[in-house]
C-alpha cells in the first residue's frame, strides 16, 4: 500500500495553472486595458463584444490597441507579416489568405482615409473584420477575453 509522501509511489503530476497565460494573450489583454482607460463601462463592453462602430472613441481605441501591440505603424499601416507571426503564424492562420487580406485592406483604407491616421487604421481593421481573418480574430479575442487562450 502506498502512503502519502512515499518515495516508492508515483508523485502527483503538476497541472498547469488556469491563471497561466500565453505571452501574446497577456499582451492583448494589456493593450485592451490600456486603450480602454478613457472609455465608459458601456463603451468598453461594446469593444469586448467586438462591436466596432465608426465613432471617434472606437477609432481611438482601435488605433491605440494595434499601435501598442506594435502591429500598426502610422507611416505604413498594418504590418501584415508581423501580425501573422504574432498570432501563431501558419499553425493558426492561413498565411496565403491572411497576408493579401490584411495588405489589401490596408491599401484600400489608406486611399479612403485621406491621410487621417486613426480613420485609416479603423477602416483597415473594419475591412479585415469582413474577411476570414476577421472571423479568426473574433474567435481568438473571445478566447483571450474569456481566459481560454
Amino acid at each position: 500500500m502506498l502512503q502519502c509522501g512515499s518515495l516508492a509511489g508515483p508523485s502527483p503530476i503538476p497541472t498547469a495553472s488556469p491563471l497561466r497565460r500565453d505571452p501574446q494573450s497577456l499582451a492583448l489583454l494589456r493593450a485592451r486595458d490600456q486603450c480602454s482607460v478613457h472609455l465608459s463601462h458601456a463603451q468598453r463592453m461594446r469593444m469586448d463584444r467586438m462591436q466596432y462602430e465608426n465613432l471617434p472613441h472606437v477609432q481611438r481605441y482601435v488605433h491605440c490597441f494595434w499601435s501598442r501591440l506594435q502591429l500598426w505603424h502610422d507611416a505604413t499601416g498594418f504590418d501584415a507579416l508581423r501580425i501573422v507571426h504574432s498570432f501563431g503564424g501558419p499553425r493558426r492562420l492561413n498565411v496565403e489568405q491572411a497576408l493579401p487580406a490584411i495588405n489589401g485592406c490596408n491599401a484600400k483604407a489608406r486611399r479612403l482615409s485621406h491621410g487621417l491616421v486613426m480613420d485609416w487604421c479603423y477602416r483597415a481593421f473594419a475591412c479585415v473584420l469582413r474577411t476570414p481573418v476577421g472571423d479568426w480574430y473574433r474567435r481568438h479575442m473571445a478566447d483571450v477575453i474569456n481566459g481560454n487562450a
